[in-house]
């Protein structure tokens, strides 16, 4: 009988993810048992740290990764979208099990249609990417708030919002029911790289890297690694606003890409096709920031 350990976030989202994880493991592998390790990150101690040039790289993984690196666990359970652009030394994503709903979700404390809110409409994000998007389309304050799935949708009433901006992956997860929600256009609204993903992170050329593996979905890891070479190439953190999305249909790989100026006020956006996931990402990055005149 073999033992792995699982590191994971405490977050009611991670452990569901990782918990999901488990299940699918077990159905491959009947006799393997999981012991789930929580692992306190950067992003969970500075609940009240902006996403913006102090913010940390990997500031939500960067302690499971070293608990990886260290053999403290052999396995973590990870939302793809959290992982840093580069590769982490040593560690290698074994799996990307399926996907989830792509696209972004915004809660709002009445019913409103995308096409007519209000001036001035209160939406509440952290994110560079989701607040350049609304303010191309609306006239919007932004609020910035942190905090997990049920905090954010909460400071609608605690804040005074109008609106909170989600991902779908994440309320469908958790099962979370709103009133009032608007399911945004991914033509318009391009989700963040890797959106509704999860990566499945070991340590390279081990045998638990064998183990994972057996619940990839390839179709899924292709898109996502076409997705992941754009933001690399783009060198891209948290503080800038970035999007993209593809669509895999057997070998053949369609990614849509947005960038916008670090100011938000300029945006370049793009198609690229073909069937080499990283050559399909640079390419695009590369056409991008040119349309942004060389930089961001």
């Amino acid at each position: 009988m073999t033992t792995l350990r699982l590191g994971t976030r405490g977050s009611d989202l991670a452990l569901w993810q990782s918990r999901w994880v488990i299940d699918r493991l077990r159905k491959r592998h009947p006799s393997l048992t999981i012991q789930e390790v929580i692992i306190k990150t950067h992003g969970d101690e500075a609940r009240d740290q902006r996403f913006d040039q102090d913010w940390p790289v990997g500031g939500f993984v960067g302690a499971i990764e070293q608990a990886l690196s260290e053999k403290k666990i052999d396995f973590a359970v990870h939302s793809y979208k959290d992982l840093p652009s580069a590769e982490t030394p040593g560690l290698v994503i074994a799996a990307v099990p399926g996907r989830e709903l792509v696209h972004d979700v915004l809660v709002t404390r009445d019913a409103f249609d995308l096409s007519s809110l209000p001036p001035g409409f209160r939406i509440g994000t952290s994110s560079p990417r989701r607040s350049a998007q609304f303010r191309m389309h609306a006239d919007v304050e932004i609020v910035p708030i942190r905090g997990n799935v049920a905090t954010r949708i909460a400071k609608i009433e605690t804040e005074g919002l109008d609106g909170v901006v989600l991902a779908a992956a994440g309320l469908k997860r958790l099962g979370i029911e709103v009133d009032h929600r608007i399911d945004l256009p991914t033509d318009r609204f391009i989700p963040t790289p890797s959106q509704g993903a999860l990566a499945i992170q070991t340590r390279l050329h081990g045998e638990t890297e064998r183990l994972i593996a057996a619940i990839d979905e390839p179709t899924a890891h292709s898109g996502v690694r076409a997705e992941r070479a754009f933001l690399r190439r783009v060198g891209a953190g948290c503080q800038v606003a970035i999007g993209a999305l593809s669509c895999v249909e057997k070998s053949d790989i369609s990614l849509h890409g947005q960038l916008f100026s670090e100011d938000g006020e300029r945006v370049a956006e793009g198609h690229e096709n073909g069937t080499d996931p990283e050559v399909i990402g640079a390419s695009l990055a590369d056409r991008l920031i040119q349309e942004l005149g060389g930089s961001l």
